[in-house]
């Protein structure tokens, strides 16, 4: 199985290919930072404008043995077409115009003041990644949860990529196995976009407050066009209903079965494709605590993007914290 993946292009790459000068490199190397599904996803452009429309396979044709002077019925595959939007995330940065003034470096003292919003688009959109729903926000996009959201014991379903861990109640969390790749799970962008990321300098504007007060800003405008598309369910996995209450006591879930488990329902489909292992802070370190316990030789560290990080099978394990301690259980 392949963890590196080094010749697929993720945003970054595609942003850098479109984008030339400072102020975009200053704002590649901030999101970059921060954004651990930015790091390692691979990237789609939209092959329908702002949409991008994908052909899954969901039964194979008929192959039959034949007899001499006998007859081969003719069959076909059978295949599904899914429609999978991007949504326009945005944030304006407004900072005072004779702060402004005293920098060195205006242009950059101003980028580095709307870091905060930076971070906000990355953290929604890590969010969305993973929870986004459109039936409750037209706005956004689908994420994992909402694909990988019921259960199925029919390898034909979607759902039978989900590993039961047994919780109940409402504080579980989950673990992901997502493969990256241009046939697996791609993050996508509006066709004919600079990667689905702008930047405009909306230079000084005058801001008015509730009681009529004005005062001169410099403001920004940051736009990012993103979603999300899965080619071949089978290649993700979800680890769903782990108990997070109960993950310090005797009944604590086995993370490490569940991660077999995981690892066995997708190692057939991965092909070339790049899996990474997601999961939050606090399942994490349950998860190490297991591993320490029963000094499991299919766990070690790994050189993952120039830091040192904990690796299942050779794949390595990425915190992201907008993964939630309160999730319902997925029955």
């Amino acid at each position: 199985m392949s963890t590196l993946g080094t010749s697929y292009l993720n945003l970054a790459d595609r942003y850098k290919r479109e984008q030339n000068g400072e102020m975009a490199a200053e704002i590649i190397e901030m999101m970059n930072e921060s954004n651990t599904i930015m790091q390692d996803a691979n990237v789609l452009e939209c092959n329908d404008g702002t949409n991008h429309l994908t052909t899954i396979r969901t039964g194979l044709p008929s192959a039959v043995f034949r007899r001499l002077y006998g007859y081969v019925a003719p069959s076909k595959s059978t295949t599904a077409q899914v429609k999978d939007p991007t949504g326009m995330l945005e944030t304006y940065s407004v900072i005072d115009q004779d702060l402004v003034k005293k920098a060195a470096n205006p242009k950059l003292f101003r980028l580095s003041e709307s870091q905060a919003f930076i971070e906000a688009m990355n953290q929604t959109m890590q969010t969305t990644f993973f929870y986004g729903n459109t039936k409750t926000d037209l706005a956004g996009f689908d994420g994992l949860a909402v694909r990988y959201g019921t259960l199925s014991t029919s390898d034909k379903n979607i759902g039978y990529n989900i590993v039961d861990a047994g919780g109940t109640g409402s504080d579980n969390t989950s673990i992901w196995f997502v493969t990256w790749g241009d046939l697996h799970t791609s993050l996508i962008y509006p066709k004919g976009s600079k990667a689905g990321m702008d930047h405009t300098d909306d230079g000084i504007q005058t801001e008015t407050n509730a009681t009529g007060g004005k005062r001169k800003v410099y403001q920004d405008h940051y736009k990012w066009d993103v979603g999300v598309t899965v080619r071949d369910w089978r290649s993700t996995c979800r680890i769903a209903n782990i108990d997070v209450s109960d993950l310090s006591g005797a009944n604590a879930a086995d993370l490490i079965e569940a991660m077999r488990r995981a690892y066995y329902k997708i190692n057939r489909f991965v092909g070339n494709g790049k899996t990474v292992i997601y999961c939050n802070t606090n399942a994490l370190s349950y998860f190490d605590k297991q591993v320490d316990a029963k000094s499991n030789i299919q766990f070690s560290y790994q050189e993952y993007l120039g830091k040192k990080t904990l690796a299942y099978k050779g794949i390595p394990i990425r915190e992201v914290d907008q993964i939630l301690d309160t999730e319902a259980r997925v029955v």
